[in-house]
């Protein structure tokens, strides 16, 4: 919902406590608290709490923070430029998930994820594949959130490829589903990502009056890279 500094009071407790029993399971979920730093943008911050966590949980074989967790860890190495890094742990966790019967909400922010690692190494094919199939996901298991998520990365593969009216679809859908959930760091994203793609075509103004908004939304919550993020797009 945004309330990230509660989000990571809480991870900070679940981290004392696996401490203080010195419990394998509580330390592995505490990769988990990746998630808030990855929507404050603090993208170290990412890196250091699921590199630590992901080794405990892959030797117990806790699978939905692995799942989970490899998923946030790659977004931040994208952002960090580490794209061998990023290839490496989606990819491990890829094929994990393909050898394995699982629930299939817990893969489908992963295809996520994956969708935007082929669409750094600019494989526009794979990665809408990857979209596609983490949409299917989401919208079989009535997952709203992935939905907003997978559109949005939908829209930004479209906008790499040059299909335009594809990708201003994509990212309203996104905008829809994330506004009637009140998921504002997921919308927060998809407002950035769609304000760029307008200012880089044809409604320069209309553009940054998104990127505004996602900005405002950024600050509300405290996204510090984010925050970095929206003004130099400004």
């Amino acid at each position: 919902a945004g309330k990230l500094e509660e989000a990571l009071s809480y991870a900070a407790g679940v981290r004392e406590i696996g401490k203080a029993m010195d419990n394998a399971m509580l330390r592995a979920w505490g990769a988990m608290e990746a998630e808030p730093y990855m929507y404050k943008g603090l993208w170290e911050q990412v890196v250091r709490v699921a590199e630590e966590g992901l080794p405990v949980a892959w030797e117990i074989g806790e699978w939905f923070v692995i799942f989970f967790s490899s998923s946030w860890l790659g977004i931040a190495y994208l952002k960090l430029g580490r794209l061998e890094d990023a290839k490496r742990v989606l990819g491990r966790a890829l094929k994990e998930s393909q050898a394995r019967s699982f629930w299939q909400f817990i893969i489908t922010y992963l295809q996520i994820s994956v969708a935007q690692l082929h669409l750094s190494f600019a494989e526009h094919d794979k990665a809408l594949g990857a979209a596609r199939k983490a949409l299917e996901l989401a919208e079989s298991n009535h997952l709203s959130l992935e939905q907003g998520a997978a559109n949005r990365v939908l829209g930004q593969i479209h906008e790499a490829m040059g299909s335009r009216k594809e990708a201003d679809a994509a990212f309203r859908h996104s905008m829809q589903v994330l506004e009637g959930i009140q998921s504002r760091p997921e919308l927060a994203q998809t407002l950035l990502a769609y304000g760029r793609f307008k200012a880089a075509g044809d409604d320069p103004g209309g553009g940054e009056t998104i990127i505004e908004r996602a900005l405002r939304l950024f600050e509300e919550m405290g996204a510090t890279g984010w925050i970095d993020e929206a003004r130099a797009a400004l």
